[in-house]
């Protein structure tokens, strides 16, 4: 069954192919009937009319989409959203001047004519209507149907349809506030299924007419049984590390974490919140990159990889010649890595380590390890063994900046013992990240507490002007070989 949310993000892709439709239709009337310039011609169905009702239209989302206007939007300000519509509309328009008045800039900066006179020749009259009427038509019809697709999203959840189901951690006084302030405010979209309570002994009882599921534990099993998209923090701790521990549960899930106002003290300064609905709920640890950086993001890592994995062959093929004449065994090393939200992967490297390396089961490699090879020892140092995960990064398994992907017995190990570890895998792993250009190799438990630490800031920062700066700085490291072993 279609969620809300979803059929939501579906209307405003709809709406927003059905406004530039009536935007290029406006653009005409301006042109070529309103009176306002010269020109009248008779509109026939021929390609250039089809081109410009459907191709058109399919351009402005494309560009939408580059903006973010395909993300999530569900419950947002609306306010936002039309700045955000303001601000692509502001821009397309201007990339339009400049196509249809380019051949005639290049004269005037060509010429020895660069008087105002000359540029002042540029904003015809035709140009402008045409220019102003596109950018006016594409905020005014999909902002006013975009406006009435949550319009309506927001009637039916006050109807208390398309609802979400939501986990409530604390059985308590505080519990029973929050349940009657989200029973009373449909327009959350949330809906309270369970209460979860530290006290086990409570578990199958019920409370304000919920049923307590279990523990705190117990919250990935009550998940999966209910199905549910959120989970509010009603808990009341002066312990930070209460909130982590709270948290530990869900580092492999894709859901939503709320806490109350009231826990904001504990929270402030360490982690993120995004007040949602006056400050009814506070949203905990959202995902920080805009949606239309996430498009460029992936369009980075596609470009990137089929460019680097080209220019990178003829070193590869020398480092395959090295690594079979140096020892005995296969070229490559492959192995099943645990992606972002733990979907499992493989990964593919050059081999840098004797293939008996592990006979005694995994480990860390050392600085000094006598298991790399001497070629590996070039290949890490040059970072050219991490080249063939570039394929990964083209299937979109990684990215080219992220935490590095581990090995499912390595995160087994370190959840109980590193806090927050496993909130890593909310976001795809990288080939180079800011904790790999600013620290060394693991060696230790010490290290993988830095390395999440450094993950974890760099998931709070996302950015592309951060990532271009990460893949700056790898491009040092590689050519100074510095923190590789």
């Amino acid at each position: 069954m279609t969620s809300l949310r979803a059929a939501e993000r579906a209307a405003f892709i709809a709406a927003d192919f059905l406004g530039g439709c009536l935007a290029v239709a406006a653009v005409f009337w301006l042109r070529y009937r309103s009176g306002i310039l010269p020109e009248e011609v008779d509109l026939e169905l021929d390609i250039e009319t089809v081109f410009s009702l459907v191709v058109l239209p399919i351009g402005w989302m494309f560009w939408f989409f580059l903006h973010g206007m395909y993300r999530d939007w569900f419950l947002e300000s609306r306010t936002r959203q039309i700045l955000v519509l303001f601000a692509a509309c502001s821009l397309g328009a201007l990339g339009l001047f400049l196509v249809m008045a380019g051949s005639d800039l290049v004269a005037v900066l060509a010429s020895q004519d660069r008087t105002w006179a000359a540029f002042q020749a540029l904003f015809t009259r035709s140009r402008m209507v045409t220019v102003g009427g596109y950018g006016a038509s594409m905020l005014l019809f999909p902002g006013a149907l975009r406006l009435t697709v949550q319009g309506i999203t927001r009637s039916l959840l006050r109807s208390g349809k398309g609802l979400e189901a939501a986990i409530l951690l604390g059985a308590n006084d505080q519990g029973n506030q929050v349940l009657q302030r989200l029973r009373a405010r449909p327009i959350l979209g949330i809906e309270p299924v369970a209460f979860l309570d530290p006290d086990a002994k409570r578990a199958g009882k019920r409370f304000d007419g919920l049923r307590i599921a279990g523990k705190y534990s117990d919250l990935p099993r009550v998940l999966d049984e209910t199905g549910a998209r959120h989970v509010v923090i009603c808990h009341s701790t002066s312990s930070h590390n209460e909130i982590l521990r709270i948290l530990s549960f869900l580092d492999d899930r894709s859901v939503t974490v709320y806490v109350v106002p009231d826990l904001f003290d504990v929270l402030s300064g360490h982690l993120r919140t995004v007040v949602l609905h006056q400050a009814d709920l506070l949203v905990l640890l959202q995902h920080h990159l805009p949606g239309w950086q996430a498009g460029m993001k992936r369009l980075m890592d596609l470009a990137f990889s089929v460019v680097i994995l080209l220019a990178a062959l003829p070193a590869l093929l020398l480092a395959m010649l090295a690594i079979k004449l140096d020892s005995p065994g296969p070229i490559f090393y492959s192995q099943e890595r645990v992606g972002q939200y733990g979907r499992r992967f493989r990964v593919w490297k050059l081999r840098t380590m004797r293939t008996d390396a592990e006979k005694s089961g995994p480990q860390w490699a050392g600085k000094k390890d006598n298991r790399i090879t001497k070629v590996g020892k070039f290949l890490r140092k040059t970072r050219l063994d991490e080249v063939p995960q570039l394929w990964c990064v083209f299937r979109g398994d990684m990215a080219l900046v992220g935490p590095r992907p581990e090995r499912e017995f390595f995160i087994e190990k370190l959840r109980d013992e590193v806090p927050l570890y496993v909130r890593r895998l909310k976001m795809k792993p990288g080939l180079t990240g800011w904790a790999q250009v600013t620290l060394g190799y693991d060696n230790s438990i010490e290290d993988v507490k830095k390395k999440v630490m450094a993950d974890l800031w760099y998931f709070e920062n996302l950015s592309l002007s951060l990532d271009i700066q990460i893949l700056v700085r790898t491009i040092w490291v590689v050519l100074t070989g510095k923190g590789a072993n």
